[in-house]
């Protein structure tokens, strides 16, 4: 896969999502003890695992910035199939 089949919005996504991610992570980082809920099929969930979202979290920076390298990469397969 070469840089120009990435299309402009992929990567303004990409950088958005790199963004989103970091500002989270910082967040979560600086709180002492953040509650994380998420929203799934209908239900709230509280998340207390913070080290693993921070995982989580780093792996998600990594695929975008895969995809703006022109990598092969799980952000480009999951935008591609949404």
């Amino acid at each position: 896969m070469k840089k120009s089949n990435i299309s402009k919005q992929l990567k303004c996504d990409a950088t958005y999502h790199i963004n989103e991610c970091m500002a989270f992570r910082e967040q979560i980082i600086k709180e002492k003890n953040p509650l994380i809920m998420a929203n799934v099929n209908g239900f709230q969930i509280g998340l207390c695992d913070n080290d693993k979202f921070i995982e989580l979290l780093d792996s998600e920076i990594k695929q975008a910035k895969l995809c703006l390298e022109g990598k092969p990469n799980k952000f480009m397969e999951f935008m591609y199939c949404t």
